[in-house]
């Protein structure tokens, strides 16, 4: 501004007239008569010329200051924190192809433009877990950069934890604001203004989605290469119709069976359907409607579990077996999932590790804190075990079902079990009773000191239809593999959630990608003992170890919809004043149509 000086002190100084003598006038009368004005006239060219010349010097000034137009307050913050999401469903693309994650980008580049420059911005893109990506900056073009290269990752998002996080940052230099970018806004524009939230909803005006949201597999007992799998599929609850879904099973590349579903806005089901494979043969579940959004939720896909074989100590107090127990196990022996070690009394306490031990007829003084264990015919009390012998066996025509749920009970036919009560059990504590005779329970299953219990208070050999049904051979199964943890399969073979933390063995991975309808192979060095699951598919490292990681949330599946915007709701970043943001262009185009 200084340099205004200069014009002013020319306009100022006035030369004095000097006398010249020349050969001729007759130039001089010619140039009179074309400037024959009047004082007035002459005396507003010369002000207004110096004006426009001030005007011209303070536009420069300007525009090498870098005016900027502020809007939304700006001016009142210090901080700008942009909180952007980048999980699975921000890949969702509109009817133009533009993803979620691009449109943000594109509307937080123009409405960084709109920011003065000694405000300072920091970015954390979020998943499951939030990552600072910028720090506090007034390099926009860093920051620039770095929004850039932010890119969808196929896992479910946290707001919560992401929010936590940038109120953290917000705080370091108030007063700050936090822009939340995301098509799964955090609540209601009243309550966002109060806390010095500014929310922008990605998602799309209308959006129907219908994805896997669980997937458990599970050895079927008894039978060997078969396993029975729970699909859960649900509906956003936005989607503006009801939608018919295909259920489509396939092992091994071959398909095996399909199911027809409709869903309701919001609505929840699950299929159970059972299955006959191999060990690491692929099974692959997927979806097909007439209409999807966000394909990524899809499908499923992940290796036949191998089953690990369980190893039990049978001890009973002499050498003669009850046969029907007796064949009960050898069944569950010949499924290749259960190895047997008999002995008696004098074997306790073991002297070999075991995955449980089977009390028949017999109980320990000293109960076991290490080993989980299944009660039969309890002789008395011992530990958690409240029992008193009968002195005859009572025979019961029919039981009562305490919780027909329990995996205990899975694919028992309670109806028509009989049997012979020899005990007086009483079910305390943890132990839920699951068969009553009577009044009084005779099979009771719980967990005590952090180790699972299963007690039965009768004898099979003595029952009249329990030992001959498949019932008591399922029975000791689900009674086994309830008690070792292995009621949903054992299984070497995982399925995790995108995003969790797995430990692994070995020097690389091999990953057999899942997008969409695209598959793709690719093998990474290990250099970590544990690893994110950031991608969908089957992986497995070169010591062996097997898994899969799918996407399988149900709050990524409701994908949300914008709908109608009412008059109500602030959008903080659509801005309609197109003179907001850097003037520099603006200032330039007057300059030069002042110097024309």
């Amino acid at each position: 501004l200084l340099l205004g000086f200069i014009p002013l002190a020319l306009y100022l100084f006035r030369r004095r007239s000097q006398k010249i003598r020349v050969s001729t006038l007759v130039f001089f009368k010619t140039l009179a008569r074309e400037h024959q004005e009047s004082a007035w006239l002459r005396r507003f060219k010369k002000w207004f010329s110096f004006l426009l010349t001030i005007l011209l010097l303070l536009l420069a000034v300007f525009v090498l200051s870098r005016i900027i137009i502020e809007q939304d307050d700006a001016d009142q913050y210090r901080t700008v924190v942009i909180l952007l999401d980048r999980s699975a469903s921000m890949e969702v693309g509109d009817e133009s192809g533009e993803s979620r994650l691009e449109t943000a980008k594109r509307i937080l580049k123009e409405r960084l433009k709109k920011v003065p420059e000694e405000v300072g911005v920091s970015l954390i893109a979020y998943d499951v877990r939030p990552e600072v990506i910028q720090p506090r900056t007034m390099n926009r073009r860093e920051l620039l950069s770095r929004l850039e290269n932010v890119a969808v990752r196929p896992m479910a998002d946290r707001s919560d934890v992401a929010m936590e996080s940038a109120r953290m940052i917000a705080g370091l230099e108030p007063p700050s604001v936090i822009w939340h970018v995301s098509d799964h806004p955090i609540s209601a524009t009243g309550a966002i203004a109060e806390a010095g939230v500014h929310e922008l909803n990605l998602a799309l005006p209308e959006a129907v989605n219908c994805g896997i949201t669980a997937l458990q597999l599970r050895a079927v007992p008894l039978e060997h290469s078969r396993y029975d799998a729970f699909v859960q599929v649900a509906l956003n609850a936005d989607s503006p119709r009801p939608v018919n879904v295909r259920l489509n099973v396939s092992v091994g590349g071959i398909p095996s069976q399909f199911r027809e579903i409709e869903l309701q806005p919001a609505e929840t089901t699950g299929v159970t359907f059972r299955i006959n494979g191999a060990t690491d043969q692929i099974l692959r579940v997927w979806l097909e409607t007439e209409r999807d959004d966000f394909a990524l939720d899809d499908q499923v896909t992940l290796s036949l579990p191998e089953a690990k074989p369980i190893l039990a100590a049978w001890i009973r107090p002499d050498e003669t077996e009850d046969p029907y127990t007796r064949l009960a196990l050898s069944s569950i022996q010949e499924t290749g999932t259960f190895e047997l070690l008999k002995g008696n009394p004098g074997a306790w306490p073991l002297s070999e590790k075991v995955d449980a031990v089977i009390f028949d007829g017999w109980l320990p003084p000293e109960w076991p804190t290490d080993i989980p264990a299944v009660v039969i015919n309890p002789p008395g009390s011992s530990g958690p075990v409240i029992a008193r012998k009968l002195d005859a066996p009572i025979p019961y025509d029919s039981v009562r079902v305490g919780n027909a749920d329990h995996p205990v009970l899975f694919r028992i036919s309670s109806s028509r079990v009989a049997l012979a009560r020899t005990a007086v059990l009483e079910a305390r504590g943890s132990l839920e009773p699951l068969w009553f005779a009577g009044k009084d329970p005779v099979l009771a299953a719980g967990e005590v000191g952090g180790k699972r219990l299963v007690v039965m208070a009768f004898s099979p050999g003595l029952s009249d239809r329990l030992p001959l049904m498949a019932s008591f051979p399922i029975l000791m199964g689900n009674a086994l593999y309830w008690c070792v943890g292995q009621e949903d399969g054992a299984t070497q073979s995982r399925l995790f959630n995108t995003g969790e933390m797995v430990a692994v063995e070995g020097e690389s991975i091999s990953w057999d990608e899942s997008n969409g309808g695209s598959k793709s192979k690719i093998r990474l060095p290990l250099t970590r003992e544990v690893i994110e699951m950031d991608r969908v598919g089957v992986w497995t490292t070169d010591t062996g170890q097997k898994g899969a990681s799918q996407l399988l949330s149900a709050p990524e599946t409701n994908l949300p919809s914008r709908g109608d915007l009412g008059s109500d709701e602030a959008d903080y970043f659509h801005v309609e004043n197109g003179f907001a943001g850097n003037m520099k262009l603006w200032l330039l185009s007057v300059i030069l149509l002042i110097l024309l």
